[in-house]
């Protein structure tokens, strides 16, 4: 059985500047960035892999690409689902009961995140 100690230490530290933050933002740069950066050979695997991303691949422009992967992640999405998964399955018990009360506002910020992820790639 995992325990909070493990899944905490399997992130890596992220550099971030001491300002103060709403609870949803200090919740995304001490949470889910980690995560993320943790993911990041798992995310840019599906990435490659993953037929649905060869459109946003091919498109000429960064504006283009945001644009179809803005349409491909709205909503509740499979493809937007199968990577919040990926994240929120790092979560401990604690973390999980905070998302599960803010699940609109942090599957937002999760989506933005992966948008912001997914260009750096192309």
């Amino acid at each position: 059985m995992r325990t909070n100690e493990q899944l905490i230490q399997l992130r890596p530290q992220i550099q971030r500047e001491a300002t103060e933050f709403s609870a949803a933002e200090q919740f995304q740069n001490e949470v889910l960035r980690p995560i993320l950066k943790f993911q990041h050979d798992l995310f840019l695997h599906e990435w490659q892999e993953n037929p649905i991303f060869q459109p946003v691949q091919k498109a000429n422009t960064l504006e283009e690409r945001r644009q179809l992967l803005a349409k491909l992640f709205s909503k509740h999405t499979p493809y937007l689902q199968r990577l919040v998964g990926m994240t929120v399955g790092l979560l401990t018990h604690e973390e999980y009961q905070y998302y599960l009360k803010e699940k609109v506002v942090l599957d937002k910020r999760i989506r933005e995140l992966f948008i912001t992820r997914l260009l750096s790639y192309t």
